[in-house]
């Protein structure tokens, strides 16, 4: 690097790179540094950033750089994009001066090990489209307001730290508040729906789960027009008086973890994920479930007081990969061509299902886990389980099953937890047959 003087773009981002960061004191002409994902250490307060007076971009994400970040690069002239996410970095930052006529339009700081207050000047570079400080150590408290300042904002991701944020209600058709594509303000301590956000009509993804906030889903959210990833998991909503809207544009749907009630919210074909577990919702599912589900990956009502059988219209649902309807109430017989979906997760505890578990699973079974503790099954396990060579759990205790020891899972090799206990199973247990799931972590009959 030391005689690369007229070098003006390096990239090598997404190799195995090890060491130290590169000198670069005679290579002044530089203009972009792409270093990510690599495998590099040390610090970086070493680099004269300064000298660098052509820096636009710099990326050092995805490495294992520590120490503490140089206040040079935050006052550097030319610098729009700094990409620091996914390192060790750490210590606090201390409050800038003079920096409102910056250029910095991007800033990632995420996944560090940064602490102390955010300093509120950073809310001084008026530049700033991006910013993401997720995944840190940072605390105190933090007025959201303080966000009308950054006029050309369209990200902010301030998640998983330690903050109190505040949020104080003004005039929400105020110009001044940016429009935002993506929030994120989980684990915030955020006690209100900041009600700015009802005239955020670029809005894709609102993020606030992990939080304290009571009450109602405001009507507004559900009107936002280009929403379709909603997050307000692990919160203390409520809905007492009448049931959800229809989740009509939405594509991501995590509404687990509150105190939401009611009949189920009628889905739309768009949605990709739902979770409304841990909720007291109180219904049967509709007959025609599997219509709303044309694309749904993942879906699951745990933990709810749902009741009835489990419609077989739910197989229509093929893209399916995760189905979890455990601890609820649901009884009758597990549709015979739920085991013959391609799912990948498939739990059913904590239920009053009756009858066999069907016999259907496929030769392309790709089921890791199988969970039916719980019920009210009796019969015979399905042989057709020995297609599952992918299964990793299989809970079957706590149901009338009366079989001899099913041999045939000395052949699932990825096995790691098998529960048979309080069942009916009979006959000699074949010191053969234990062998191959000595591997098991867990092994309960």
């Amino acid at each position: 690097m030391e005689s690369l003087t007229r070098l003006e773009e390096l990239g090598l981002s997404y190799n195995n790179f090890s060491g130290p960061i590169l000198s670069f004191n005679m290579a002044k002409k530089l203009a972009v540094i792409a270093l990510s994902k690599n495998l590099l250490t040390g610090q970086i307060t070493s680099t004269r950033w300064e000298e660098l007076l052509n820096l636009a971009f710099l990326d050092l994400s995805f490495n294992s750089l520590e120490g503490s970040i140089p206040v040079s690069l935050f006052y550097h002239p030319s610098l729009e994009q700094l990409l620091l996410s996914k390192n060790q970095f750490y210590g606090q930052l201390d409050e800038f001066s003079n920096v409102s006529s910056h250029i910095l339009s991007d800033l990632d700081l995420s996944s560090n090990n940064l602490e102390g207050a955010i300093p509120m000047s950073i809310f001084d570079f008026q530049g700033l489209q991006s910013l993401s400080l997720s995944s840190n150590n940072f605390n105190g408290s933090l007025q959201l307001n303080l966000i009308q300042q950054l006029t050309n904002l369209g990200d902010l991701n301030l998640s998983d730290n330690s903050l109190l944020i505040e949020y104080h209600a003004t005039n929400s058709s105020s110009p001044l508040y940016p429009q935002l594509s993506f929030l994120d303000l989980a684990s915030g301590n955020l006690k209100v729906f900041p009600d700015f956000l009802k005239n955020q009509s670029k809005l894709y993804y609102l993020g606030l789960s992990d939080n304290q906030i009571q009450g109602e889903i405001p009507n507004w959210i559900w009107n936002l027009p280009s929403l379709f990833m909603l997050n307000l998991s692990c919160n203390y909503l409520v809905n007492p008086d009448s049931p959800l809207p229809n989740l009509s544009n939405l594509f991501v749907v995590d509404l687990r973890s509150n105190q939401l009630q009611g009949p189920l919210p009628i889905l739309k074909p768009n949605v990709n994920f739902v979770d409304l577990s841990w909720n007291n919702f109180s219904s049967n599912i509709p007959v025609n479930i599997g219509n709303w589900l044309p694309n749904t990956i993942f879906f699951s009502f745990a933990s709810n007081r749902f009741h009835g059988s489990i419609p077989e219209s739910i197989c229509n649902a093929a893209p399916l990969e995760v189905l979890d309807l455990s601890n609820n109430s649901f009884s009758g017989a597990i549709p015979r061509c739920l085991t013959s979906m391609n799912l990948g997760v498939l739990d059913l505890k904590g239920n009053s299902l009756t009858g066999t578990i069907p016999d259907t699973f496929s030769e392309q079974c790709a089921l890791q886990t199988l969970d039916v503790n719980g019920n009210l099954l009796d019969g015979k396990l399905p042989e057709s389980l020995a297609n599952c060579t992918k299964l990793e759990v299989l809970d079957i205790g706590n149901n009338k099953v009366e079989d001899a020891f099913p041999c045939y899972l000395k052949n699932l090799s990825m096995l790691h937890v098998l529960v048979l206990r309080s069942n009916n199973f009979y006959g000699p247990l074949v010191v053969q047959d234990l062998i191959p799931l000595g591997r098991c972590f867990k092994f309960w009959t």
